[in-house]
């Protein structure tokens, strides 16, 4: 009678506790829960298109070419930002300023074709003209056999207020970033030189005042996932693995910049009058007049 009980009793405990109540918690546990999660959308990348083109100015039908007994070097225009004090087409454009590397490249778009067109209504007014060139490039024999050099320069005052963070999250294309807006007022100035092309002594300036106006600009950065580290995690058995750890990291470009969208449509808006002023003030009496002058800097400077 006493072997039985104890063998009874073994075969008891030879159960596990677990055993008994593993499966009924399992089945609590992963019962079948419906679920109406959904990931997000994939967030839409604005394309800004003809950024870059600037439709070029209706020259009338003008005097023969080379009727006027007058040469002139065509300096392509460049720009100057408040914000950081550099010319464009100097070596070094801050990375700091308020023009973005797309901005740029809008400017370079339009300052090659004002270059162009202003060759191109000095030639209707009967004029030789060389160029357009960068002012750096313009050769010495290009210079004395010019009588002037006409230029331009852009003054740009831009400001950028209130920018802020909205949001980042996934994009078409299984790209990453980070959204961002804010306020933006720009300012344009745009100055007309006449100079003698050796000496580059300048003759002759004039102003033409666009005003500043204000925007709401957004622009989104783009991300990259990098391991951002590994630790090892412990089974509590004396064993473990080695779990890496992931995060995001902003890369020097951008996904879409409104900021530059904004800043061609300034330029393209300005481009008829600062052509139609360009117009009015390269006037052929007054570069004639001008050249009578040049050639005194010269003789005086001995060239």
């Amino acid at each position: 009678m006493t072997t039985k009980k104890i063998v009874l009793t073994i075969v008891a405990m030879a159960i596990p506790l677990g055993f008994l109540l593993y499966p009924f918690g399992y089945l609590m546990l992963t019962g079948c829960v419906e679920s109406n999660y959904q990931p997000a959308p994939a967030m839409a990348i604005p394309e800004y298109r003809d950024l870059f083109t600037f439709e070029k100015s209706n020259i009338p039908e003008g005097q023969k070419a080379g009727s006027v007994n007058l040469t002139s070097v065509i300096i392509i225009p460049e720009y100057k930002d408040t914000y950081n004090q550099e010319y464009a087409g100097g070596a070094r454009v801050s990375a700091g300023g308020a023009m973005t590397k797309d901005m740029v490249k809008v400017f370079k778009s339009f300052a090659g074709s004002i270059g162009e067109d202003v060759e191109a209504r000095l030639v209707a007014k009967g004029m030789t003209t060389k160029g357009p060139f960068a002012l750096s490039e313009v050769t010495y024999p290009d210079k004395k056999g010019a009588d002037l050099t006409v230029m331009m320069n852009v003054i740009f005052d831009i400001q950028y207020t209130n920018q802020k963070f909205l949001r980042e999250g996934t994009f078409v294309g299984n790209r990453h970033g980070k959204v961002y807006a804010g306020n933006m007022s720009v300012g344009v100035k745009v100055f007309y030189y006449m100079l003698e092309p050796l000496s580059e002594e300048k003759m002759w300036i004039k102003k033409l005042d666009l005003g500043v106006q204000d925007y709401n600009y957004e622009f989104a950065r783009e991300q990259e996932q990098y391991v951002s580290g590994t630790h090892f995690v412990s089974d509590g058995c004396g064993g473990g693995y080695n779990q890496t750890t992931y995060a995001w990291r902003d890369l020097d470009t951008y996904l879409y910049d409104g900021r530059a969208k904004i800043f061609s449509d300034i330029l393209k808006d300005a481009y008829p009058q600062v052509m139609k002023t360009a117009n009015v003030y390269f006037d052929t009496s007054e570069m004639l007049n001008l050249k009578s002058k040049s050639q005194e800097i010269r003789e005086r400077k001995r060239y």
